[in-house]
């Protein structure tokens, strides 16, 4: 095709690559009375993914054209002709971009250079992202660093341009960058979208009963390992990056110490179909996980995730659909905060969101709640629930505790262990115990206060319900197996029992003048 003599259609491609095709008449040059380039009208719409986007854009002219509205059939496009270069930056961004993916490419003009864009497109319209190594993907990269003048815009805004090929690349970002945009201005006005999604992150945890998942809240005991996931989604303008930033930083509260061991990355893709499929594992050289003791924050963090192999040194496929899950364990400590005050711990996901730039952006935090709870044991008189009664000795087992602890039993400081530890009730005659978890307990009187029986064993079990969408406590409901203890009161994750005893009974001695029974 000779300069001058053809028509170039330029489809419109909001984040995309523009499809170029050419043939027809030759249009005449436009121009205002003023000798001045004729314009049009172009609006980039606000990205959809962020609440009062105010991002702004450089729009960078690669060919100045005549530009005019052309209906073949029921469909329209614009039709291009007198094509030059829209400024000798521009000029060189293309033509080196074009001889980096062909060396011996040999055109010497701006019309050379559409053609083989043309030839070369990858796709047009609303589904095709541009290509970090593509041809329009080092254009936009070159254009960036190459000190070309520069439009700016602002999203959601009409701009009035003059008329050709314009290349749209993010300047001022609200949490994310379009990938480029390539369209074309003049004729009637264009309106485009944004090419870009905000990734996202959430937390889970998982409860130690049997059959339970990934949720918002579970219950420990003091000491316990706890199963913690994290799950990030991608941009869905992956392809315009060349390399992709991605680092969680997970800040956990005192009473929660992260083994840094126990870190897996993997990466999750859908099947056909859509249904998820089962993980792949990356290798441990591709991220880092580190604590910072200081912040007790757990970040593991990946400097390119489009780069990453699986254990087997294989190349991992990763697309806008995949999700990043990170597993690792804490365990809870004895700064644990009981009595309803949740163990938090609260992710933030950090991740390239400017293509062609070293811009990063934040996801909004995601956080998950852990209880432990406390038991106070009042042990009273049965004739006068105030007099409480002192040493009096206990033993509490886990028998049917979350973690199906077996014999295990309840510690000083919380904690279970294999042998029995034996509780003495206080003047007030309070035992009081912290960081139990969820589930049933045994309580065994093993020495009774003197002048009183021992109450017969009994159980007791913990029943939390959290709010699924926040992990809040809603309702703690509590049981117990014996009518000796006759007030159960449950107020901030904080289990009250009274267990009531009678005095023990003096029966006469041989001879002894009466038979009167001392009770």
């Amino acid at each position: 095709m000779k300069a001058g003599n053809n028509i170039a259609r330029l489809a419109l491609a909001g984040g995309l690559v523009a499809t170029l095709a050419f043939g027809g008449a030759a249009l005449p040059r436009a121009f205002a009375a003023d000798g001045t380039a004729t314009q049009g009208d172009i609006t980039i719409n606000a990205n959809t993914h962020v609440s009062s986007d105010t991002t702004t854009l450089l729009g960078y002219q690669l060919f100045k054209a005549d530009v005019a509205d052309q209906t073949v059939g029921a469909t329209t496009s614009k039709a291009v002709s007198n094509m030059t270069w829209g400024s000798s930056q521009a000029q060189t961004a293309v033509e080196d971009a074009i001889k980096d993916i062909e060396p011996a490419y040999a055109g010497t003009s701006a019309q050379d250079a559409a053609d083989w864009l043309s030839a070369h497109a990858s796709g047009s319209g609303s589904a095709t992202v541009v290509d970090a190594n593509d041809a329009f993907g080092k254009i936009a990269a070159a254009m960036r660093t190459e000190g070309a003048t520069a439009t700016t815009i602002t999203s959601g805004t009409k701009a009035t341009l003059n008329e050709g090929y314009w290349l749209f690349v993010t300047d001022l970002i609200d949490k994310v960058g379009t990938a480029p945009i390539y369209a074309v201005v003049g004729g009637s006005a264009v309106t485009v979208d944004q090419k870009s999604s905000l990734p996202t992150v959430n937390k889970y945890i998982k409860n130690d009963a049997t059959g339970s998942g990934w949720t918002k809240a579970a219950d420990s005991q003091i000491g316990q390992s706890i199963d913690y996931k994290l799950a990030g989604t991608v941009a869905t303008a992956l392809a315009s990056y060349d390399t992709y930033y991605y680092s969680f930083s997970d800040v956990l509260d005192s009473g929660l110490t992260a083994d840094v061991g126990s870190v897996k990355v993997m990466v999750q893709n859908p099947a056909t179909g859509g249904t998820a499929q089962s993980e792949t594992q990356v290798r441990t050289g591709d991220y880092t996980a580190a604590l910072d003791s200081a912040s007790n924050t757990l970040k593991v963090t990946i400097n390119d995730l489009k780069s990453v192999k699986d254990t087997a040194g294989n190349a991992i496929a990763i697309t806008p659909s995949s999700v990043v899950n990170v597993y690792y364990t804490a365990q809870l400590n004895e700064h644990a905060k009981v009595a309803g005050n949740s163990n938090d711990n609260t992710v933030t996901l950090t991740y390239s969101n400017n293509p062609g730039t070293k811009s990063h952006g934040d996801t909004t935090p995601a956080t998950v709640h852990d209880y432990t709870y406390q038991l106070m044991l009042m042990k009273v008189d049965s004739s006068d629930n105030s007099k409480g009664l002192q040493n009096a000795k206990f033993t509490i087992q886990a028998t049917g505790a979350d973690e199906g602890a077996g014999i295990k039993y309840v510690q000083s400081d919380g904690t279970l262990g294999d042998a029995a530890y034996e509780f003495t009730s206080a003047a007030d005659g309070i035992i009081a115990v912290s960081g139990l978890d969820a589930g049933e307990y045994t309580v065994v009187e093993t020495q009774a206060p003197d002048g009183y029986n021992t109450v017969p064993s009994f159980t007791f079990q913990i029943y939390p319900v959290y709010k699924e969408t926040t992990g809040d406590i809603d309702t703690i409901r509590v049981q117990t197996s014996n009518a000796n203890v006759s007030t159960i009161n449950v107020y901030d994750g904080v289990v009250d029992l009274v267990v009531k005893d009678k005095a023990g009974m003096t029966l006469p001695l041989t001879g002894e003048n009466g038979i009167a029974l001392l009770w």
